[in-house]
């Protein structure tokens, strides 16, 4: 009797384990919110010197590398990209996609790090 007793709790358990996890939406990308958040990016790069630039994700994935954009608009380009990208997963993989940003001409623009800026020595 005691088996049946533990077997009922774990069939129970599972079954109430596995409504909970169905009736969680995974939240997945969304093309027309990527390409506004694309469109986004290209309007938020003028600038005036180069302490108004950072670094933003491209897209979706880390190794989609980084865009320089004005710092006024960080915090929306992450709000549009947390929306825009959901929780799908990237492909795991190394990349190098740090940049260096600087306000050229009134515009907020991103070049790659040297490789030397990450070696330990």
């Amino acid at each position: 009797m005691k088996k049946l007793s533990f077997f009922t709790i774990i069939c129970a358990f599972a079954a109430v384990a596995c409504g909970c996890a169905s009736s969680t939406a995974v939240r997945t990308r969304d093309a027309d919110l990527v390409a506004k958040y694309q469109q986004t990016l290209e309007q938020s790069k003028a600038c005036e010197t180069d302490a108004d630039c950072v670094a933003v994700s491209k897209g979706c994935c880390l190794c989609d590398g980084q865009e320089a954009v004005n710092k006024k608009f960080q915090n929306k380009l992450d709000k549009q990209r947390e929306k825009a990208c959901g929780v799908g997963p990237c492909t795991l993989q190394m990349c190098y996609t740090d940049i260096d940003v600087a306000c050229v001409n009134h515009v907020c623009t991103g070049t790659l790090k040297p490789m030397s800026s990450y070696i330990p020595q």
